[in-house]
């Protein structure tokens, strides 16, 4: 299969993009990254699990997981960003969790052996990631069978408002350097046998549900 042509940037350039957004993440996340519930409802976390948040970010979605997760489940986060995993870290502190825990790493190099999570997600960052592919096999390796792997991202709508996507998708690649036009839910469908999608926001955002077999 060929491999989609992205638009230009590296790990470095998207390292220095969100080390500047770091302290901002919370509030432009509460703006333009909507459906992090649904997302996280989708993931159907289980008390005592092991969960991988992929691309974590400043740790959005922590407290919902952990919550889900109780005191006998544990809830990693992994980054490639140090000032993301700074803002994590700070979050994680001020609530005093002991069950989440942070990792600097590379989502296409996992420090993590083979099936090793019961459950991971990954929320508006897999359209970010340079080697998204290497992530997807990486996702797939570190996944336990019977696993599920949620994803929830930005794509072209093929709704009747289409005629705006040139201009969603240049806003995308100025801003968070999100390539929106990736094969994302078919590079999944390659990887897993089982996939669930739902569109939202006229179909510019949607959820990717996937169980390893």
């Amino acid at each position: 299969m060929e491999k989609h042509k992205t638009f230009e940037s590296n790990q470095d350039q998207v390292r220095a993009r969100y080390n500047f957004l770091a302290r901002y993440h919370d509030a432009l996340g509460r703006l333009t990254m909507t459906h992090r519930r649904e997302s996280i409802e989708a993931l159907d976390v289980r008390p005592g699990q092991v969960v991988l948040d992929l691309a974590c970010g400043a740790g959005a979605n922590f407290e919902p997981i952990r919550r889900r997760l109780g005191s006998g489940g544990k809830l990693v986060g992994l980054d490639y960003t140090p000032g993301m995993l700074q803002q994590a870290r700070k979050r994680i502190m001020c609530n005093g969790w002991k069950n989440v825990h942070l990792l600097k790493g590379d989502s296409a190099k996992l420090p993590f052996r083979n099936c090793t999570y019961d459950r991971i997600i990954c929320t508006y960052a897999l359209k970010v990631i340079p080697p998204f592919y290497e992530t997807l096999d990486e996702i797939n390796r570190v996944l336990k069978p019977e696993g599920i792997f949620v994803t929830l991202d930005g794509k072209p709508s093929g709704r009747p408002d289409r005629f705006i996507n040139r201009i969603i998708l240049w806003m995308a690649r100025k801003g968070p350097m999100s390539d929106l036009s990736r094969p994302l839910i078919e590079e999944i469908k390659a990887r897993f046998e089982s996939l669930k999608t739902q569109e939202y926001d006229f179909g510019h955002t949607f959820i990717a549900i996937a169980r390893k077999q």
